[in-house]
């Protein structure tokens, strides 16, 4: 009887949510109005493609760990300041425990079941105690600072409260999964929650990231070519390496964000006619395609 009700409770959940959760909707619509975020809206036209994957890929690849750069601790530190916020605004509306995650592989299959977990109010999450990349990142890593945070005897760091946030209003909220497209559109509904300063840093934590996971130089053959599923040397999802840690900003065309320096002060704006699948429609994206990386 109890395996019965788990299962309709289960499909009323579908059938209620198609995908999406109101509740974490709701949630990112009142944080949105109280901190007035608006966005242009720009639509994601198409999906990841191996084209755009390959060229952020190896944007980041490329890029140097700044931290010292006064541009990337601007954005870096807006970035800090809105996961704390997001995390606050959602812990008063919310009463979800967040447990660190001390077992083997993935604590959730897809999306779905985070979302289902969730509706528990629960949630696991990795710890950056145990896991930050492929590398070790100097403490000069905004992402490496206590908050003050406990969870029992664990301080939370940024990075910790940024992958609890990312996974509830990137990938639960509406339903992305962890793959290279779900991935993608995980870090477009979530940069909508963000300033345009802080949306510029998010960019490189994780779209720059999962492209390089599922689109780096690992992914490719000796002719730079990515390889097929029937490659002997291509690797599954759970065999590729995390990117490595580094702060650092990719380019405007890469995040729709152009930050400029005005005196003392770091001004933002957003292009009108950004595409974040990169199309080739747009002189910009054209020249994005064939400026040497």
């Amino acid at each position: 009887m109890k395996t019965l009700r788990k299962l309709v409770k289960d499909c009323d959940l579908i059938a209620v949510n198609k995908g999406k959760c109101p509740m974490l909707l709701k949630i990112a619509t009142e944080y949105k109005n109280k901190y007035q975020i608006k966005h242009k809206h720009h639509r994601y036209r198409d999906k990841m493609c191996q084209k755009a994957g390959v060229l952020i890929a190896d944007l980041f690849e490329n890029a140097v760990h700044s931290p010292f750069d006064p541009m990337v601790q601007a954005a870096y530190t807006q970035l800090a300041e809105e996961v704390v916020s997001q995390f606050s605004f959602l812990k008063s509306k919310e009463n979800i425990v967040f447990e660190p995650y001390t077992g083997e592989g993935e604590p959730y299959a897809d999306s779905f079941e985070m979302l289902k977990d969730i509706h528990q109010h629960h949630l696991y999450f990795f710890t950056t105690s145990s896991g930050f990349g492929e590398d070790t990142l100097p403490e000069s890593s905004i992402m490496l600072q206590k908050t003050g945070i406990y969870i029992d005897d664990y301080e939370l760091v940024i990075n910790d409260i940024f992958r609890i946030v990312h996974d509830i209003f990137g990938h639960a909220m509406e339903g992305y999964g962890f793959g290279p497209i779900g991935e993608d559109y995980a870090w477009f509904e979530h940069l909508k929650m963000f300033s345009p300063l802080a949306a510029a840093a998010l960019t490189t934590e994780t779209r720059g990231q999962n492209c390089w996971v599922n689109f780096g130089p690992h992914m490719r053959d000796a002719k730079g070519n990515l390889r097929s599923k029937e490659d002997p040397k291509w690797l599954a999802p759970n065999k590729r390496p995390f990117a490595e840690q580094k702060m650092a900003l990719l380019p405007e065309y890469v995040s729709g964000i152009q930050i400029t320096k005005e005196n003392t002060e770091f001004k933002t704006s957003l292009f009108d006619f950004w595409d974040p699948c990169l199309s080739l429609k747009h002189d910009a994206w054209k020249q994005a395609y064939t400026t040497p990386i």
